[in-house]
């Protein structure tokens, strides 16, 4: 049998990581320190839309005080959603070192967000 390197097929040890991380998220949401996009059309453009400015005033990803961000990848096919949970502070990073398409969109298309592949996200992790 091929093991991946550092793997410890040791159930209590596999248990007790596991629990760490359900409870780190439990206290994540529990703090509502999270904001929830949902995203329509990302489905049929391959991007995210990462509002920056809205009537001309700086909002969104600029203005937030959330430590997550919760991307609602929506879809019609399934009744269940997917989501894309993101540290605010690596999304912001990810902004800034890369040159991403800057759109309208939003409510009347009145605000300004990137538009970022869906794939990037997975440079998050």
């Amino acid at each position: 049998m091929t093991l991946t390197k550092g793997f410890n097929p040791n159930f209590d040890i596999c248990l007790e990581f596991g629990e760490k991380y359900e409870n780190e998220f439990q206290k994540i949401i529990e703090s509502k320190q999270i904001e929830v996009k949902t995203d329509k059309i990302c489905q049929r453009t391959g991007n995210i839309f990462v509002e920056f400015e809205s009537r001309g005033k700086e909002s969104g990803i600029n203005t937030t005080t959330a430590n997550y961000w919760v991307y609602c990848l929506w879809t019609d096919k399934f009744k269940e959603q997917t989501y894309v949970f993101i540290p605010t502070r690596r999304l912001k990073k990810l902004i800034k070192e890369k040159e991403y398409r800057v759109s309208n969109g939003g409510d009347n298309w009145t605000s300004k967000g990137y538009l970022i592949p869906k794939e990037d996200l997975l440079e998050l992790i």
